[in-house]
């Protein structure tokens, strides 16, 4: 019997963005859930109401009724999500696998955590010449489609990275900001963590702290940038696969 893999994207995507690689789970014999968060693609929530606790309730809901534990993925942002999440829910996780993701401590947020290892994603914007496009209000907020292609998708063709790029969509700021709040039954799951050397966004430097933070059993590394579930598909999958 296949593995149950519930797959929850980062900040400014949705869950299209597993796009490439659901059909390489599924094609094993693997049933493959991939959520849009509220707020995010063709979910209508206000994303300027969301936070990480809805983001993580959210996933609760989704994952409670299912039979059996699943392989909780998240990428990114997805692994603060995914973290608090796993504390409402940890007898339905089998693994919890981190994909290029934030591995908080207790207490930590996401743009607290960014800040330990510079530059920051922020800084090399705005180094760069970019900065982040806010909302009206400051409440939300959203990367412009030049500066995903040259530091989110830097490792795929420019046309390519462009027209994802264009996709993504608004993200809340209070969500990126907010501490997650984490307990025992949050340590005792089984974590894996997906190294990507060629991460722009989360500097490889700050992977390496966070997992060493955090106790991982299982490590395993790509060669990609930050979305390699775009780059790498297939590679992506086998690890999955692996679990």
């Amino acid at each position: 019997m296949g593995n149950t893999f519930v797959l929850v994207h980062g900040a400014w995507l949705g869950g299209w963005c597993w796009e490439k690689l659901r059909p390489l789970l599924e094609a094993e014999g693997h049933i493959v859930i991939a959520p849009d968060m509220p707020g995010h693609g063709e979910d209508g929530s206000p994303i300027e109401d969301q936070s990480l606790e809805t983001y993580a309730r959210a996933v609760e809901a989704l994952v409670a009724p299912l039979n059996g534990p699943v392989i909780l993925a998240g990428h990114s942002f997805g692994g603060m999500i995914t973290s608090r999440a796993a504390c409402y829910i940890p007898d339905k996780i089998k693994k919890l696998v981190y994909i290029a993701a934030f591995l908080p401590r207790n207490g930590q947020s996401c743009n607290g955590v960014m800040k330990s290892v510079r530059p920051t994603f922020h800084e090399k914007l705005v180094a760069s010449g970019y900065d982040f496009i806010l909302s009206a209000d400051g409440k939300t907020s959203k990367v412009a489609p030049e500066s995903c292609a040259d530091f989110v998708y830097n490792d795929i063709p420019r046309d390519a990275a462009l027209a994802i790029a264009e996709r993504l969509g608004p993200e809340s700021n209070a969500a990126q900001n907010q501490t997650v709040v984490l307990d025992e039954k949050f340590h005792d799951i089984p974590k894996a963590y997906v190294r990507c050397v060629l991460d722009q966004v989360i500097d490889i430097r700050l992977q390496d702290k966070m997992v060493a933070e955090t106790y991982c059993g299982e490590v395993y590394t790509l060669g990609t940038g930050h979305c390699p579930f775009e780059s790498a598909p297939r590679s992506l999958a086998d690890i999955l696969l692996s679990l």
